[in-house]
């Protein structure tokens, strides 16, 4: 029976036609790039909005806050966090008998309710608790002093360091601190989340990138954490589609990050020097912002640059077929600021949020029909309230629509 139509849908379907008209004048400033709708036929696109970290008082990221949001702009998945710094603070303790608890049971509430809904979850596995890493038992002037070198950037300022719990732990083993801790979440919610991946830009967050010769081990890191989680989640009975790595698109190298491809490839260097096999129940994932904000295409995409480096090296998600590997794009979306600086628009906020709008549409369009998406099978926009630290989102604080909403409301899929 089809459903009545409601108030919000009928405000939404009048504001895509005002956006569409706003996005054409706009759209001189991205008129020169090619936009190649060739269909290519398989698979829909699936879209999801990755929220953000709840915790800490952030109601507005909590699924029951968006559930209208993705309800009125179809969106079928939802991303969300398990912080584990949050989820368990005291070693010897699980999450649900710990201070973690009250956080454990608002992820769990938004789970089921999304469940309910008939959306799809992803959950991501987020950050290291400090007993587990070493750092537990620092002052915070201790803290200031520590490792300042895997960082901060050389000549930067130490207030802007990397928080103690992007520090890798010793043991990544099933049988360290952090197996554990992913074997928990596999068992808790095997046949309640759809996915589960397993950590967060490895090549940006983490540290440390290098070691003290300044040679790459974050890749061999990053490898043992997905070769960790496919042992665990093999024990499991219904265990979620695991997914990683989850890189950050950056192309900068140094001791505080490394670039997308160079991380890439000396990833796939490290899991085939140990004769990893993902199968078809291991996805790969990827972030895309450069993509979106610069409004990349053909050989430029960042997406298709990767999948073409997983050609003939990744036998995973769908298929377990190396020739066809798929990509899941797990943050995605458009800084209206960084959009207008990199295209040289006016210091307009309206003009800055209608190009996010503009750079938003013509991604999702190309990762839906045109030859950058092939292999693409969901898309997840980084936030619908946006963030004070990080203004990629489809609202604004206050939670008012901007025109990346309706956008996002209104994209096409692959038929």
């Amino acid at each position: 029976m089809a459903r009545p139509v409601t108030r919000r849908t009928l405000l939404r379907r009048g504001a895509l036609g005002v956006v569409a008209l706003a996005s054409a004048g706009a759209g001189a400033f991205v008129a020169s790039r090619r936009d190649d709708r060739s269909a290519r036929g398989g698979e829909p696109l699936a879209r999801g909005v990755a929220l953000g970290p709840f915790f800490a008082g952030h109601a507005d990221q909590r699924y029951e806050a968006n559930r209208f949001r993705f309800e009125e702009t179809g969106t079928a998945w939802v991303r969300l966090w398990a912080d584990w710094p949050q989820l368990q603070p005291e070693a010897g303790r699980a999450p649900h008998e710990g201070t973690g608890a009250p956080v454990l049971g608002a992820l769990d509430r938004q789970i089921d309710a999304a469940r309910a809904d008939g959306r799809k979850v992803m959950l991501t596995a987020w950050r290291f608790t400090r007993w587990a890493n070493g750092t537990g038992g620092l002052s915070e002037a201790e803290d200031e002093r520590f490792e300042l070198v895997d960082r901060v950037a050389a000549g930067g300022d130490p207030e802007r360091r990397k928080e103690l719990e992007y520090g890798l732990p010793e043991d990544l083993s099933p049988d360290g601190a952090w197996g554990r801790w992913i074997d928990y979440l596999v068992g808790r919610y095997a046949g309640r989340i759809d996915a589960l991946e397993l950590f967060n830009e490895p090549n940006l967050q983490m540290w440390p990138q290098r070691d003290r010769s300044g040679a790459l081990t974050i890749d061999a890191a990053t490898a043992t954490m997905m070769q960790t989680g496919a042992a665990i989640a093999a024990r499991h009975r219904d265990a979620p589609l695991l997914v990683g790595p989850a890189t950050g698109d950056p192309e900068e190298n140094s001791r505080m990050r490394t670039g997308y491809d160079v991380f890439t490839g000396a990833l796939l260097d490290r899991l085939a020097e140990r004769g990893f096999v993902p199968g078809p129940r291991f996805a790969w994932s990827h972030h895309n912002y450069t993509d979106v904000e610069s409004d990349l295409a053909g050989d430029l995409n960042r997406v298709a640059r990767v999948r073409a480096m997983l050609a003939g090296r990744w036998a995973g998600w769908p298929h377990g077929d190396p020739g066809e590997p798929g990509i899941l794009v797990t943050e995605s979306g458009a800084r209206p600021g960084v959009v207008a600086g990199n295209f040289g628009l006016p210091p307009d906020p309206g003009v800055a949020l209608v190009a996010q709008a503009e750079v938003l549409r013509r991604n999702l369009w190309r990762m839906a029909v045109g030859p950058e998406g092939r292999g693409v099978a969901l898309v997840c926009q980084y936030l619908f309230v946006t963030d004070v630290f990080y203004d990629s989102g489809l609202c604004e604080l206050d939670g008012t629509p901007r025109p990346a909403y309706y956008a996002w409301a209104g994209q096409p899929t692959r038929g």
